[in-house]
């Protein structure tokens, strides 16, 4: 048995790991213009050959989950940043936006795997969240699950038509007003 040299070993994962990087950066522009891209097209945008793409994702599914992954590590680096609850908030509903196609592919996904998603997406926000609430720029009557909801009033916004940019801008500031920490309109009655 010939034995494999240490340093012949690392080059491929060097490589593997640079044309995963790779695959992911074509996935997530081409994600942004249309959720039916072929895999073959994303290989072609990647500059490398459809067989290395298939030997990292199986199929579209697979792709788009390790695009939504990726997303989710940038974001852990913003909350390991200490960004703000707002900034972090921004950022997810401004993605969700620019997004749309990514995001409709995964409102076709199994119901078990999109709440695996934004249960993972919430558990990110939950540390920001709270120091929010603490600092009471996050109303103290809400809590980390109610995010779900936002992201679905967002969503349904983004999907009843298209708007031009500064609209769902705006939109993301009314959800964030929404959630900052004020008086209660209602104890004051």
């Amino acid at each position: 048995m010939r034995a494999v040299r240490p340093s012949a070993a690392v080059p491929r994962r060097v490589d593997a790991r640079r044309n995963r990087e790779a695959i992911l950066r074509a996935a997530d522009e081409a994600f942004s213009e249309d959720a039916d891209i072929a895999l073959d097209e994303v290989a072609r945008r990647a500059g490398l050959g459809r067989a290395t793409v298939y030997r990292h994702f199986p199929d579209r599914t697979a792709l788009a989950l390790a695009v939504a992954g990726h997303h989710l590590a940038g974001l852990k680096n913003l909350v390991r940043d200490k960004e703000s609850f707002r900034e972090l908030l921004r950022t997810v509903l401004a993605m969700q936006a620019r997004r749309r196609p990514l995001v409709r592919l995964f409102r076709e996904l199994p119901e078990r795997s999109r709440r695996q998603y934004t249960h993972a997406l919430i558990s990110l926000l939950r540390p920001a969240f709270e120091r929010a609430q603490r600092d009471g720029s996050v109303r103290a009557d809400l809590e980390p699950a109610d995010l779900a909801l936002l992201f679905e009033m967002h969503e349904a916004a983004l999907a009843a038509g298209p708007a031009p940019q500064e609209p769902a801008e705006r939109l993301v500031r009314v959800f964030l007003d929404g959630l900052a920490g004020a008086r209660d309109p209602v104890a004051d009655d």
